[in-house]
C-alpha cells in the first residue's frame, strides 16, 4: 500500500507545486511598466507604448520575438514601455490612451506610437508595425505618446467603487461558504464518511482520508477556477465583450437566486427530491460508484486523493452555478491584481465545511446524524444562497454599466 501511495502521491504533489509556481509567476507583484530596452535611448527614436495581458500568447510573441528582431534591425532607435493590464492602474491608463487615440479594434496586444493605435498581432501589428517604425524614423522619431488627462471623478476617491470592493469581498466569502454547504458538495462528503464507517475504518483513518480528500478538492477546484478566470479575462479584455458577459452572468445569477428561493420553499415542505439545484440522480450514482471502486482498489489515502480530484470535477456543473459568477466578477480590472488571492480565499471558504464535517466525524458523530442535521438546515442554506446570488448579480450589473 505504501508503494502504491507513493506512486499516486508524487504526480499529485508535482501538479500542486507546478500550479503554485505558475500562479506565482503570472500573478506576482509587477511594476507598472517594463521598459525595453532597460536603458531608453536619449536621441531620435521611435517610442512605443504597449499594453499586454499575461494570458495572451500573441503578447508573448510580440515581446519575445518580434520586438527583439526589430531592435536588432534598428539598433538604438526603438524604445518600448510595456504595461500589464492585469494591474488596475495600467488598465485605466489604457482607457485614457484610447480616449485620445481611438478604441482598439482587436484584442491584445495594443500599441500606441506616433499618433496611431494598433491592436491584434495577426490583424494589424505584424503587417503595420515595421512600416510605422520606418515612417517615424524618417521624421526623426517621436516623443512618448501621452494619454488623455484623467477625468475629475478618476482623480478622487470614489466611495461607490470602494464600497463595491467591500461588498464583493463579503459576497466572495459568503459564496465560498454557501458553495461548501451546497447539497451538491455536502451530500457527497456524508456518503464518503458513511461508506468508510460501514467498511470498518477507524477514526484516525477517516480523519486522514478527510485531510487528503480536502487538499485534493482545494487544489483541483482552485486550478479549475484559475483556468476559468484565464478564459473569462480574454473576453473581458474586449470592452463590449465585458459588458455583455457581466450582463448575461448577472441575469444568470438572478435566475439561480430565484431557483434557490424556490428550493427554499420546497425544503420547508420537506420536498427535497423536487429541488432544482442539486446533483442529478445519475451524477450521484456515478460519484458513489467512484467512491466504492477507488476505496476498494487503491486503499483509503490514495483513494481520497483521486476522489478529491474526480468529485470536484463531477460536481463542477452543479457547484459552478456559484463559481462562475464569482470568477466573472474577479475578471474585472479592479480586482485583477488580487484575483488569485481572492480565488484562494474563496476555495478556503469552500473547504471549511468539509473540514468541519471530518472533524465532527473524528469525534464520533455518525454520518446519519450529520445528514439529519444538514437536512434540517437545508432550507436556511438555500435562502442564504439566494441572497448571495442577489448580491452577486447586483455587483455584476454595476460592472456592466460602468
Amino acid at each position: 500500500m505504501i508503494s502504491r501511495l507513493k506512486r499516486n502521491s508524487i504526480p499529485a504533489l508535482f501538479f500542486c507545486l507546478l500550479f503554485l509556481s505558475s500562479g506565482a509567476f503570472v500573478w506576482g507583484v509587477e511594476p507598472l511598466f517594463t521598459p525595453i530596452p532597460k536603458i531608453e535611448p536619449e536621441g531620435p527614436a521611435v517610442r512605443i507604448i504597449i499594453f499586454s495581458d499575461e494570458t495572451c500568447e500573441e503578447c508573448g510573441e510580440l515581446k519575445d520575438k518580434i520586438l527583439p528582431r526589430l531592435m536588432e534591425k534598428y539598433p538604438g532607435r526603438i524604445a518600448c514601455r510595456i504595461h500589464d493590464v492585469g494591474i488596475t492602474e495600467n488598465f485605466k491608463l489604457m482607457v485614457r490612451f484610447e480616449k485620445k487615440f481611438g478604441i482598439a479594434k482587436h484584442d491584445f496586444p495594443v500599441l500606441f506610437l506616433d499618433g496611431k493605435i494598433r491592436s491584434g498581432l495577426e490583424e494589424e501589428i505584424k503587417e503595420l508595425l515595421e512600416p510605422d517604425i520606418l515612417a517615424s524614423l524618417q521624421k526623426g522619431g517621436n516623443p512618448w505618446p501621452e494619454p488623455a488627462p484623467p477625468e475629475k471623478d478618476e482623480t478622487e476617491d470614489d466611495p461607490i467603487k470602494s464600497r463595491l470592493e467591500s461588498i464583493t469581498l463579503l459576497a466572495l466569502i459568503g459564496a465560498g461558504l454557501s458553495d461548501g454547504i451546497n447539497p451538491c458538495a455536502f451530500t457527497t462528503i456524508i456518503f464518503l464518511i458513511s461508506y468508510l464507517t460501514i467498511i470498518g475504518r477507524k477514526r484516525k483513518e477517516i480523519l486522514l482520508t478527510g485531510i487528503v480528500y480536502t487538499i485534493a478538492v482545494f487544489f483541483t477546484y482552485l486550478a479549475l477556477g484559475f483556468g476559468l478566470l484565464t478564459v473569462v479575462k480574454r473576453i473581458v479584455n474586449i470592452s463590449l465583450g465585458s459588458r455583455i458577459l457581466y450582463g448575461i452572468t448577472g441575469m444568470v445569477s438572478l435566475v439561480v437566486a430565484a431557483l434557490c428561493i424556490r428550493d427554499f420553499a420546497l425544503a420547508r415542505k420537506e420536498r427535497y427530491r423536487d429541488m432544482t439545484l442539486k446533483l442529478s440522480d445519475g451524477m450521484q450514482k456515478r460519484i458513489h460508484q467512484s467512491i466504492h471502486s477507488k476505496v476498494r482498489n487503491l486503499g483509503v489515502v490514495s483513494a481520497a486523493l483521486v476522489l478529491g480530484v474526480l468529485v470536484a470535477m463531477f460536481e463542477l456543473p452543479c457547484t459552478g452555478q456559484i463559481y462562475l459568477p464569482i470568477v466573472t466578477a474577479l475578471s474585472n480590472p479592479r480586482f485583477r491584481s488580487r484575483a488569485l488571492w481572492y480565488l484562494v480565499l474563496y476555495n478556503l471558504m469552500f473547504i471549511v465545511p468539509l473540514i468541519l464535517v471530518f472533524i465532527v466525524a473524528w469525534f464520533g458523530v455518525s454520518s446519519k446524524s450529520i445528514g439529519e442535521r444538514f437536512r434540517r438546515h437545508i432550507a436556511g442554506i438555500k435562502l442564504s444562497m439566494g441572497l448571495v446570488f442577489i448580491v452577486i448579480s447586483c455587483v455584476l450589473f454595476y460592472m456592466a454599466v460602468q
